[in-house]
């Protein structure tokens, strides 16, 4: 082992000084926080100094993004589905998807006998049930696409069977939705 070197207390800083070198150290921290920390991470620029080195508009910046980015829920998950009715001449039924805001949903949906009149629509949370968001209106024997909901509600299909024959019609989905179901 080597020589123990013992310290000469005349070399060790004196306990003003330690107090003086924490009064500068907090100081330098205070100002740096004012001037750098706040601008840069909250938008916040009290003296003018975070503006001028343009650390304010990456605070700013940085609270848009938040704004714009939306929560994950982690009840959202990727699933798939399959789902058939069949309509009699003459009848009607839906489908629909609860989705959140910003919700994707791969679809196809065939019928087996022919064409039918279709509605694709979405009923947003809160609003009246007359109060809906048309998407497509048609008569089709499949469609098919991938949809992304533009606000919390149900989404999905009306069909009509406007022939003369029974016609089974088969939607598959995959994607992030909450559920599906016959209404």
């Amino acid at each position: 082992m080597g020589e123990r070197q013992t310290l000469d207390p005349a070399d060790l800083p004196t306990l003003r000084q330690l107090s003086v070198a924490s009064v500068v150290a907090v100081a330098i921290a205070v100002v740096l926080g004012i001037t750098a920390v706040l601008p840069a991470e909250l938008g916040v620029d009290p003296t003018g100094v975070g503006n001028m080195l343009g650390l304010t508009e990456l605070g700013l910046m940085k609270q848009r993004a938040e704004e714009l980015t939306p929560e994950i829920d982690p009840t959202s998950a990727e699933r798939s589905d399959t789902l058939s009715l069949t309509l009699q001449p003459g009848q009607g039924a839906e489908i629909k998807a609860a989705m959140r805001l910003g919700d994707t949903m791969e679809f196809l949906w065939v019928a087996d006998n022919g064409p039918l009149f279709f509605e694709f629509h979405g009923d947003e949370t809160g609003k009246p049930a007359r109060d809906f968001t048309s998407y497509e209106k048609a008569t089709k024997q499949r469609s098919e696409g991938i949809f992304e909901a533009a606000f919390n509600g149900k989404h999905g299909w009306y069909w009509k069977n406007r022939t003369k024959q029974p016609i089974t019609v088969q939607l598959t989905t995959s994607g992030v939705y909450q559920s599906i179901s016959k209404q």
